[in-house]
């Protein structure tokens, strides 16, 4: 196994170069710039391989460590990639406004960079490599200071992991506390991934209070009245008709005659 991976991580030497570096870091600002779970995950995994090839080449780390940190990572991905597919509507990562803003963070971010020219110096380790560590760790601070989903949380929280690993293993060799790092990383994975498939179950409905407006809702309904078939009082609006009038003379008109004369 070793050897294998001794083999791998010489094909991979490219991340040990000054552009190799520059790329690693991009792909640490493409998590947040993109925000997409699948372009995360991928960037997450490349950047921890360039990672563990930077500090095997540069600074001669076992290769015992870099084959751990590769295959922790890898599972790491693939147990967050399985919730991610379970999610409906993209719901649980969805981004953090348009992307034009996150690009202004973005420009932010680099002008900070160039104008506070931010130096860090931690003990046997190259300047480049400490530029680079330090750049991962605002990348995955940006994450979360963005971030309102599990994924995304538990993106940024492995992102922090790989120059923690880096600087613990080269500090304090021998030890072995990157396995108790890579189980750490595990446990925050699972944790992630158990949150993303309660986002997926209905919420329950909380049980209703009874008073006095919910129990008349509840009192069923009395059946309506047949409508009469015809109406109880006269429409007012409506035309009355008139009486019909005799056509021909009344039969006391005689009698009203002679008593005028």
């Amino acid at each position: 196994m070793d050897a294998l991976f001794a083999q791998l991580l010489a094909q991979l030497d490219f991340f040990a170069t000054g552009f190799g570096v520059l790329t690693t870091a991009a792909l640490a600002a493409s998590i947040f710039l993109f925000w997409e779970w699948r372009t995360a995950l991928v960037a997450l995994l490349v950047v921890q391989t360039g990672v563990a090839t930077l500090m095997v080449t540069v600074h001669e780390l076992p290769t015992q460590w870099a084959a751990v940190q590769i295959l922790v990572i890898l599972l790491c991905a693939l147990l967050l990639s399985l919730s991610a597919q379970q999610m409906r509507g993209r719901q649980a990562t969805r981004a953090p406004g348009p992307w034009p803003l996150r690009l202004m963070v973005l420009l932010l971010l680099l002008a900070s960079w160039r104008v506070f020219d931010l130096q860090l110096s931690i003990p046997l380790l190259n300047p480049p490599v400490i530029r680079l560590f330090l750049w991962l760790g605002l990348c995955a601070l940006t994450t979360l200071a963005l971030s309102d989903s599990p994924f995304f949380t538990g993106v940024a929280l492995l992102l922090w992991c790989a120059p923690i690993q880096s600087i613990v293993e080269l500090l304090v060799p021998g030890h072995n506390l990157f396995v108790i790092i890579g189980m750490v990383e595990i446990v925050v994975t699972l944790a992630c991934s158990y949150l993303l498939l309660i986002d997926l179950t209905p919420e329950p409905k909380p049980a209703p209070v009874i008073t006095d407006s919910t129990y008349i809702e509840r009192v069923p309904a009395l059946p309506a009245l047949p409508a009469p078939e015809r109406p109880l009082l006269p429409d007012p609006g409506a035309v009355r008709p008139q009486p019909p009038r005799p056509t021909g003379p009344a039969p006391d008109a005689p009698a009203v005659v002679r008593g005028s004369q």
